[in-house]
């Protein structure tokens, strides 16, 4: 990719949309092993980031450095009550700040992994730090000492790393949440980590659009066999939320096909495209309003995507 790729701003947000909270204060991560040597590390705080981490003979591979040093730290500390092994290779969901700010607290010796697409929008960091900045409650010491490391290596479909006595593999499908989603598989364990891509219901188009998203996930429900999913931002579930997805993404792509044919505004298409009732969430349920933002979101992100594409 040549030039500065788009970075988000919060002018493409529709106003119902609720700012997702990642401040990780007070938040402590506790280690569950998932199958020998696979370990996630879950967030005591709702929607701020599950990481985890893989063991092997030779060492040990981390998924995401988190939002923070203190919250890199505390997943070193998490792995130090696991193993002394070398921290020999640390892999980024994507590039958003909660999964990689965190890489500068890393040994140098750690072998930071990213894919492409993440690769070339990292060395933003002014502009995701403002960015990711009200998903912290507008509280710049979180991010203190943060800093943009580059990776070491950079992949572009898979690649497949030894730790000894087991494997890890890094897969690219294409983009939902974002255009690098990385997912993170460890065959022997039917265990991934997501990072964006799930979330326990339907995904958020960030950066993409219902057809891709959708795409995507098809060529993941090919590829891998899954059993455990690790999302980054919801608990642990199984791989029926992929169907959910498709289901729901399919919809909402001939929802808005069908829109453009008929020559509808995006203000007509948002509001005749409500959230099908086999997602939406009681009124009273306070996860509802961020539901039904998202929603809005992927519907408006989807309709300026095939109009202008």
């Amino acid at each position: 990719m040549s030039g500065k790729p788009k970075m988000l701003s919060w002018s493409d947000f529709p106003p119902d949309f609720v700012v997702w909270k990642l401040n990780p204060t007070g938040c402590k991560l506790t280690t569950k092993e998932l199958a020998p040597g696979v370990y996630a590390l879950l967030s005591s705080i709702p929607g701020v980031d599950n990481v985890g981490f893989v063991v092997g003979k030779k060492g040990v591979l981390v998924i995401d450095a988190h939002i923070s040093v203190a919250m890199a730290r505390q997943i070193q500390e998490r792995i130090r009550e696991v193993t002394d092994k070398p921290i020999l290779y640390l892999v980024n969901s994507n590039y958003h700040a909660d999964h990689v700010f965190g890489n500068c607290a890393f040994p140098r010796e750690t072998v930071l992994i990213q894919h492409r697409e993440t690769a070339a929008r990292t060395p933003y960091f002014k502009e995701e730090w403002e960015f990711m900045l009200p998903a912290v409650a507008n509280d710049p010491k979180i991010f203190e000492g943060a800093s943009c490391r580059a990776p070491d290596i950079v992949f572009d479909g898979h690649l497949s790393i030894d730790l000894g006595s087991i494997a890890v593999e890094t897969h690219w499908f294409g983009p939902a949440n974002t255009p690098g989603d990385t997912v993170t598989y460890v065959p022997g364990a039917r265990t991934a980590w997501v990072g964006n891509m799930t979330t326990g219901t339907f995904g958020l188009c960030l950066e993409s659009d219902a057809p891709a998203y959708m795409a995507t996930i098809a060529r993941l429900m090919e590829r891998l066999v899954i059993d455990t999913v690790v999302p980054a931002h919801a608990p642990i579930h199984g791989p029926g939320v992929f169907g959910d997805n498709l289901r729901y993404f399919g919809n909402l792509a001939t929802q808005v096909k069908r829109a453009l044919q008929e020559g509808w505004s995006l203000e007509e298409t948002m509001k005749r495209t409500p959230l099908d009732d086999a997602y939406r969430l009681p009124d009273a349920d306070p996860r509802s309003v961020f539901t039904n933002g998202r929603h809005s979101y992927n519907v408006r992100r989807t309709y300026n995507s095939l109009k202008e594409g």
